[in-house]
């Protein structure tokens, strides 16, 4: 059987349940790109790997597919769930107008000791090199200026469509990290917006920040899936 390509749970620490730990690693690696879209995840192979039962698996496997990244076929196949170029625009859109919400939410309530740590943040961004690693800080960096929103339900769909998005800006990053600058500069003016407490700006700033994703999308289906899908 050919050797799995997977992130290895010890690291992962002994925090919560061993379907926890599993759903973390499968995610990471289906984040990181290392399962193509439409690709079975073959539970035999990877409870071997793991040195686990097929309940704790298919537990973790819920949870990916209750976050929209893999699906359950016939005869209990589990797929990795692509997106057509569609479905990636209208999902970046979805994201467009529920961060605004958060952030209108949150405004309110940020301190200006979470304003300082949020560029913090920024400036540690600036000497990330590698892609994946700056995809988690800037997901860290949007979970922390959302929080005070305290809007429960509306920051994990969020986080859903955000990671879905991500996914394809890593798998089509090539080396080196995107638009990394222009980012961390649009995420400075989101700050002082909110610094000001100017909530007009900052949703227009937040706004035009995730534009930029959009058009990026765009472009990466067009690069490298074609303009139509890139589902298997």
């Amino acid at each position: 059987m050919k050797e799995l390509d997977l992130p290895d749970v010890a690291r992962l620490g002994q925090r919560r349940t061993t379907s926890d730990d599993v759903a973390d690693a499968l995610r990471e690696a289906i984040l990181q790109g290392r399962f193509e879209d439409g690709q079975e995840l073959n539970q035999v192979a990877i409870a071997k790997h793991y040195g686990i039962s097929r309940v704790p698996l298919r537990e973790a496997l819920r949870q990916l597919q209750a976050e929209g990244l893999v699906s359950a076929r016939a005869h209990q196949r589990t797929v990795v769930v692509g997106l057509t170029v569609d479905r990636a625009l209208e999902m970046i859109d979805i994201r467009i107008m529920l961060e605004c919400y958060l952030l209108e939410r949150a405004l309110p309530h940020i301190t200006a000791e979470r304003i300082a740590e949020l560029r913090t943040i920024c400036d540690e961004m600036d000497h990330v090199t590698d892609h994946f690693e700056w995809l988690r800080r800037n997901r860290e960096f949007h979970d922390k200026l959302y929080a005070p929103s305290e809007a429960s339900f509306a920051l994990e769909m969020s986080n859903q469509l955000s990671s879905r998005i991500g996914r394809y800006l890593y798998m089509w990053s090539g080396s080196g990290v995107e638009r990394s600058t222009e980012a961390g500069n649009e995420h400075r003016r989101i700050l002082d917006a909110v610094a000001q407490r100017d909530a007009r700006r900052a949703k227009l700033e937040l706004e035009f920040h995730l534009m930029r994703t959009r058009e990026n999308i765009i472009k990466l289906f067009e690069t490298e899936g074609g303009s139509t899908s890139v589902t298997a």
